[in-house]
């Protein structure tokens, strides 16, 4: 009696940054508020861009590509919170550069390797430092990664979940009720940011 032979040509799955893999960089993450959830909305957010398919890697230098997503977030919270509070934007300073940062646990040789292959690395003085770098990445990040938000959240939800990180009693996603709290008013500052966030949340260099 003959056997058919059945051969399995399918595609394994790509290996995926867990939210449980970068919730201890998450924990870095300087904070804005005195006593807000910038930490929890970034663990949404990273929910985020799991459903976008931004947390896969086929290799160790998409991996730290990945892992740059983190810092992409944190500079969203720091722009979004700056512009609310009539601050000059310094997304970069919320980076961090210490023995601490996320920067700091990044594999040295796989984000110079990213940044050659993000034709960044070129621009980019010798002296670099590992934290200047992985700026660098994450500035390259930010427009897929706020197009990733803006789309999947839509601009009214991402505006209520941003100006509602400066409150530690804030539960993400937001319902609709919270929602509709943040997003009333008419105060200019509001307006300001949600103008901001529908015109693609640019950001200078």
């Amino acid at each position: 009696m003959s056997t058919t032979r059945v051969f399995d040509f399918s595609v394994p799955a790509a290996p995926v940054v867990a939210l449980d893999d970068v919730r201890p960089l998450i924990m870095t993450m300087p904070a804005y508020w005195a006593d807000g959830s910038e930490l929890r909305w970034a663990e949404h957010a990273w929910g985020v861009l799991e459903s976008e398919d931004l947390t896969t890697f086929q290799d160790p230098v998409e991996e730290v590509q990945v892992l740059c997503r983190v810092l992409t977030l944190t500079a969203v919270v720091r722009a979004f919170s700056d512009l609310t509070t009539g601050t000059n934007i310094d997304w970069k300073g919320a980076l961090g550069t210490g023995p601490k940062s996320i920067a700091a646990s990044l594999d040295q040789i796989a984000l110079g390797r990213l940044a050659e292959r993000l034709g960044v690395y070129s621009r980019l003085d010798g002296r670099e430092t590992q934290a200047g770098l992985a700026a660098v990445v994450a500035r390259k990040e930010w427009e897929e990664v706020t197009a990733a938000l803006r789309g999947a959240l839509g601009d009214t939800a991402l505006f209520g979940s941003l100006w509602a990180t400066r409150w530690s009693s804030t539960r993400y996603p937001l319902d609709d009720g919270a929602l509709e709290n943040v997003a009333g008013g008419g105060r200019p500052d509001k307006a300001k940011a949600f103008e901001w966030i529908t015109e693609g949340m640019p950001l200078r260099p």
